[in-house]
């Protein structure tokens, strides 16, 4: 590791740590969530942002106001928690989560295989240029409260995708998978979060995807040697490579998506932003492994404990 990540992630909150202020986030959101609806912080935001545009007597009045109010259990619980302690946070409420506690895939949220808009390509295939067959959800499994991606060794003939030649049976040296929401979930904007452990020099992504090519958003993709997130969208597209992180340990990578930017973090560091291109639609959560053709190629695994989405308020 050289001198700048060494640096860098010695700024890192360890994950049992962080994940246990992502636990204080998740119960926090709830209760912001009901906030909503309490007319006492409403008040209080309408004086406080008000204050600064009203004549000297009448900001007088309201400064007394604001002082009442805050002694509301609302109020001073907004005031509290809706800081950013546990970075990324803003005000936002819980719309996806999965522990991987379900016995059988149809008793989940995900399907297997890509979600493309043409019809033909909603099914288990793999492309031509790689060296795994998606075996339709036999790759993958819950085990004791995690999702297990497992990339084995084995031959297989199965269906791949060539952009001119379309659909041809080839012959795999491996199995892998591939799970998605896109007939579940799917969500513009928000807070997307994992927590991911991967094994193997072979590819591990957690992405976002439409139905179409792009906008493509990897909230985190490792090739075999680092990982990179970034972003593709209108052909365009821009990310980073991070290298001093062991993929064999469990991290919590988040994306942070605003109208105006995308902010992606481990644990607590945020490690790349851009204001470019920022996706206007939609898109459904992804997770999956695979071998290039130019890749040697060996068995892996991608384990997921938990993931989590959220919205803003």
């Amino acid at each position: 590791m050289n001198l700048f990540w060494k640096k860098f992630f010695g700024r890192l909150m360890p994950t049992d740590k962080y994940e246990k202020q992502e636990v204080d986030f998740l119960t926090i959101s709830e209760k912001l969530k009901s906030l909503k609806y309490s007319q006492a912080l409403a008040e209080y935001k309408q004086l406080y942002l008000s204050s600064k545009f009203v004549s000297v007597e009448t900001r007088k009045q309201q400064q007394n106001r604001l002082a009442e109010l805050k002694k509301h259990p609302d109020v001073a619980f907004f005031l509290k928690n809706g800081a950013k302690r546990n970075t990324p946070i803003r005000d936002a409420t819980l719309t996806f989560s999965d522990d991987f506690y379900w016995k059988k895939p149809e008793d989940s949220r995900w399907n297997h295989g890509f979600y493309f808009s043409n019809e033909k390509l909603i099914r288990n295939y793999s492309f031509h240029n790689e060296k795994q067959a998606n075996n339709a959800g036999n790759n993958t499994l819950v085990n004791a409260g995690v999702l297990q991606i497992q990339t084995r060794r084995e031959a297989i003939k199965s269906l791949a995708w060539h952009p001119v030649r379309g659909f041809a049976e080839k012959q795999f040296a491996y199995t892998s998978d591939v799970l998605q929401s896109a007939k579940n979930f799917r969500q513009e904007g928000g807070i997307f979060k994992a927590k991911i452990r991967c094994s193997g020099n072979i590819h591990h992504a957690f992405w976002l995807a439409t139905e179409k090519k792009e906008p493509h958003i990897n909230i985190f993709h490792y090739n075999g040697s680092e990982i990179q997130m970034g972003f593709m969208n209108r052909q365009q597209g821009d990310g980073i490579i991070i290298k001093g992180i062991n993929p064999a340990a469990y991290y919590i990578y988040s994306m942070e998506w605003t109208k105006d930017e995308l902010t992606w973090y481990i644990n607590n560091l945020a490690v790349f932003r851009t204001k470019n291109n920022i996706p206007k639609e939609q898109m459904f959560l992804v997770f999956n492994s695979f071998i290039p053709e130019k890749m040697t190629g060996e068995e892996g695994l991608l384990e997921v404990d938990w993931v989590r989405v959220y919205q803003w308020l």
